[in-house]
């Protein structure tokens, strides 16, 4: 009877072995195959209007990805908030490098990237979300790359294309999920008109900011199409207090719920929930949201069926700052580590607080948008007091002065 029973097991092992094989071929195949895509014939757009356009999207949406450390260079690399099982995940190198950057490639390459995903050696991108953005918009965005901002200054440290470092839990999880070539069309699309309504923040939400592809469960590439869009629940990196996860944006007891247009608009541009927690990285700060698109946001988001979700049982909790905490408290409290701790990708930008008054450096730390305007740092002026935040700015001047 034993002997039977370990036939059985052994067979069904086999079979698994088997399965798992056929859908790690699959994904691998998936990830090294050309591309069909068609090559938009976008050009770069340079009216000065154009270009703020641009890199206001650049600026709100492709930075974070494409800025990995403290260089201020949009030069690519590992992405740091991602799950670590999957292995390095690269990110591409946008800078104005004739052969490691972006500059040998065509306005036309670059659209297809953006629109359909696809790189310039024609295999699908990785991670690289698509882009269902009208052609102004896109045309403003190369526009902007094009310009000799700080972000595109020259930088070789990442050449393309990057190594296929991907584990096989990557190759199976993100090869299995690429979703189909998207079948808009390569020329041709339009906005609809700028208001406060429904279909503009439709638009806004779904082809320039792309919420649903972090606020989605899963590594499905069609996943920002599909049902559970919006509810929350993918999981970006493990922290010691527990793994960060994306929230239910639907307006849902469990999701935005009781958010006011004003609660609303100051979480995306300043960073901050309307019950005073930090927004936590990756979540981006939409730095100069005008008032039209904002409520045009917030009207797409009220429309969405109300979906439940729940934060898994492993979040890491938000926790406030609270009076009297110590600086050390208090940089773990505001978020702050989790951009500039250790090891963290902007870790190196705490040098910048070296030389300057404390009553400076706490400036900087209340109101940065003040001084950096677009800075993707949280706001924090009504969460800490002055004292609070010179407290924090001598501790950070500390820690800044060993860093090497």
């Amino acid at each position: 009877m034993l002997k039977k029973v370990l036939i059985v097991l052994g067979g069904v092992l086999g079979l698994l072995v088997v399965a798992v094989g056929g859908l790690f071929f699959k994904a691998n195949s998936k990830l090294s195959s050309p591309a069909e895509a068609p090559t938009p014939p976008i050009k770069a757009a340079t009216t000065p209007e154009a270009i703020a356009r641009g890199e206001h999207i650049f600026k709100n949406v492709c930075y974070d990805c494409h800025v990995q450390d403290s260089s201020g260079r949009a030069a690519g690399g590992v992405m740091l908030d991602l799950p670590k099982p999957f292995g390095p995940v690269h990110t591409a190198n946008l800078t104005a490098h004739p052969t490691a950057g972006a500059k040998a490639l065509s306005d036309e390459q670059i659209a297809r990237a953006v629109r359909f995903g696809v790189r310039r050696d024609g295999k699908r991108m990785v991670t690289m979300p698509v882009f269902g953005m009208s052609d102004d918009d896109l045309s403003a965005v190369i526009g902007f790359m094009r310009t000799d901002d700080p972000l595109f200054v020259p930088d070789e440290r990442v050449q393309p294309p990057p190594p296929e470092t991907l584990s096989p839990v990557g190759k199976l999880a993100l090869g299995m999920g690429i979703a189909p070539v998207a079948t808009w069309p390569a020329s041709g699309i339009q906005a609809p008109p700028k208001g406060a309504t429904v279909e503009y923040g439709a638009y806004l939400a779904n082809e320039v900011y792309v919420c649903a592809e972090c606020h989605t469960p899963g590594v499905d590439g069609a996943k920002a199409r599909g049902p559970d869009a919006f509810k929350g629940g993918f999981k970006f990196v493990d922290t010691p207090e527990g793994g960060i996860y994306s929230t239910n944006i639907t307006f849902h007891e469990t999701g935005l719920a009781g958010y006011t247009l004003e609660d609303f608009s100051r979480a995306m541009r300043d960073g901050i929930t309307r019950d005073g927690f930090v927004l936590r990285a990756p979540m981006m700060r939409i730095r100069g949201l005008d008032d039209v698109d904002a409520e045009a946001l917030f009207l797409f988001l009220q429309s969405l069926p109300k979906a439940e979700s729940r934060l898994p049982e492993d979040a890491a909790p938000r926790v406030k700052a609270a009076p009297q905490e110590d600086p050390s408290h208090l940089f773990s409290s505001l978020g702050c580590q989790h951009c500039h701790g250790e090891g963290a990708k902007y870790r190196g930008l705490l040098k910048n607080a070296r030389g300057k008054s404390s009553e400076e450096v706490a400036r900087w730390i209340r109101n940065p948008e003040t001084i950096i305007p677009g800075t993707q740092m949280p706001t924090y002026e009504q969460l800490i007091d002055e004292g609070q935040a010179k407290s924090l700015a001598e501790w950070v001047q500390a820690q800044a002065a060993n860093i090497p």
